[in-house]
């Protein structure tokens, strides 16, 4: 089974300040890879300028489950899947986390849906055949989600995702900017502690022995000293991995070197 990188730093928007700022914010941080967002059109081109810089490179997406064929960021399942495969891992990705959702509102890509099984199926082994014929025995292949929708989310095809997966990524952010709102506001319990309580009970349920890793977000907006009680939590879980989700321009320079210490 192929494994993510130590600590990682992932990214939803990349314009050309926005990859400068992340190599910058990755080398503070001292993270071993970035998971970038794969609808930025800079992203083939930056696998290898991130890789010379000694990070390995994963790509993630929310897909659409309805076909999209206007689309000129390969929303659909199908599109992103195949452009994974011909686009991406030729330009060198390590890996792909699938990052299926239920929210309202979003019908076009909402998962929570036994009939998804079949599409689910098809998208993670369109994904990982390709990185097979690619040659890639450690191309690793992940799925995150909300804290919780392992189980508040019981008829997403959880089943499947889970088969493809080396590792399992719950949302376990303590805090956010609520996007209807724009106001920071405290989630999932509001610490670090209670977001991995929700998270870990909810997803070991599916995890059928793959991994359950706890993610740290939103970092823009979680204190420095936070940091180290979430790298507490990971350890007592025996792990030894950290996701911080998500990279922008107001991740402060305290929380950079919080996240260098690990």
């Amino acid at each position: 089974m192929a494994s993510f990188a130590r600590k990682v730093l992932w990214i939803v928007t990349m314009n050309q300040a926005g990859e400068a700022r992340l190599l910058q914010h990755a080398k503070d941080g001292g993270v071993n890879a970035v998971c970038i967002r794969t609808d930025n059109s800079r992203l083939p081109d930056a696998i290898g300028r991130f890789k010379q810089n000694g990070f390995k490179v994963y790509g993630w997406r929310w897909p659409a489950v309805v076909p999209k064929p206007n689309s000129q960021t390969h929303y659909a399942a199908g599109d992103e899947a195949k452009y994974v495969v011909e686009k991406l891992i030729p330009a060198g990705l390590d890996g792909y986390i699938m990052d299926p959702e239920s929210e309202s509102g979003s019908p076009d890509n909402n998962w929570n849906s036994a009939a998804l099984v079949p599409l689910a199926r098809s998208f993670c082994k369109t994904i990982r055949d390709g990185a097979a014929a690619a040659g890639l025995a450690n191309f690793a292949f992940g799925v995150t989600s909300g804290c919780d929708y392992a189980t508040s989310r019981s008829k997403m095809p959880w089943s499947e995702f889970v088969a493809a997966s080396d590792g399992l990524f719950p949302q376990t952010y303590w805090r956010w900017t609520n996007p209807d709102t724009g106001r920071v506001q405290d989630i999932n319990g509001g610490t670090p502690d209670k977001a991995a309580d929700k998270g870990l009970t909810s997803w070991r349920r599916i995890a059928n022995g793959k991994p359950v890793f706890l993610m740290a977000g939103e970092i823009d907006v979680v204190k420095a000293a936070e940091i180290p009680d979430y790298v507490a939590r990971v350890r007592r879980e025996g792990l030894d991995q950290y996701h911080f989700y998500a990279d922008n321009a107001s991740v402060s320079q305290a929380n950079t070197t919080a996240m260098k210490a690990i």
